[in-house]
């Protein structure tokens, strides 16, 4: 990708809608954004540079919600997370790099739809956190993070099984996400993903970025949740399935194109 046509094809307004609506569920809920916009950018862009535009503009909204969400987070319960998140994230930098687009593709999308449908059961909160699980969930959002962009659902899943209410769960993700995409993104740059041609689908995705962000974090104090499913399961969920699909039918057609 290195003129303007191939980023300004047919499907970039679908692409800046769905930023919006995804920046909306991340400043209502904390989480969410990455995993939204990855399966629909992904039918735009390749992964290789759909990863690096999405961590980058997640870590540019999360910049918005991090001052009023570091007061009421879990800094020891961050501490733990990101300790298993720095082993994480090189593994799944490593996937990004080597694995061929369309099973890379395949695998963001089925990992998307497995972890919503273990979201939609609503495992029921244990009485105490354990460490070393907080470890090994912080370790598994590392690589999804690096490798597809999608780090806060392994965070969701597991923050939902401990006892920690939905502020603080939000407030924890909030901070914790945004330090896991800064981590992924420096290593990305030594890896060299980031350069100037990602340049212009950032400054084409940013607005988009900043006002949903900013709107669902004003109904966020407005209309306080005791619970994120009813708004981001139904669209992880109707994107994982979509991006599946999509993923398999170009799968198949290269197969039969191949023989």
């Amino acid at each position: 990708m290195d003129n303007l046509t191939e980023y300004l094809n047919p499907e970039l307004g679908w692409a800046m809608l769905l930023i919006l609506g995804a920046a909306l569920v991340r400043g209502y809920t904390g989480f969410g954004f990455a995993a939204v916009a990855i399966t629909g950018l992904n039918l735009v862009w390749p992964p290789q540079i759909s990863v690096p535009v999405i961590l980058l503009l997640d870590l540019i909204g999360s910049a918005g919600l991090l001052r009023s969400a570091w007061p009421e987070s879990d800094r020891a319960l961050i501490g733990r997370l990101s300790s298993g998140a720095l082993l994480g994230i090189p593994l799944g930098l490593t996937l990004l790099i080597q694995l061929p687009e369309t099973l890379l593709k395949l695998s963001i999308n089925t990992g998307v739809l497995v972890m919503t449908l273990f979201l939609f059961l609503r495992p029921s909160p244990a009485r105490r956190e354990y460490p070393w699980l907080t470890r090994i969930a912080g370790g598994i959002s590392g690589a999804f993070t690096s490798a597809a962009s999608i780090g806060g659902l392994p965070i969701v899943c597991y923050l939902m099984s401990t006892p920690l209410d939905a502020r603080s769960q939000r407030a924890s993700m909030v901070v914790f996400l945004a330090a896991t995409d800064l981590v992924a993104l420096i290593l990305m740059a030594g890896s060299g993903l980031l350069g100037l041609h990602l340049v212009l689908p950032i400054l084409l995705l940013l607005v988009p970025t900043l006002l949903g962000v900013h709107l669902g974090k004003i109904a966020f104090h407005h209309f306080r949740p005791k619970s994120f499913h009813p708004v981001a399961l139904p669209i992880l969920a109707m994107l994982s399935i979509s991006g599946l699909w999509l993923s398999l039918r170009s799968l198949l057609s290269t197969t039969v194109t191949g023989v």
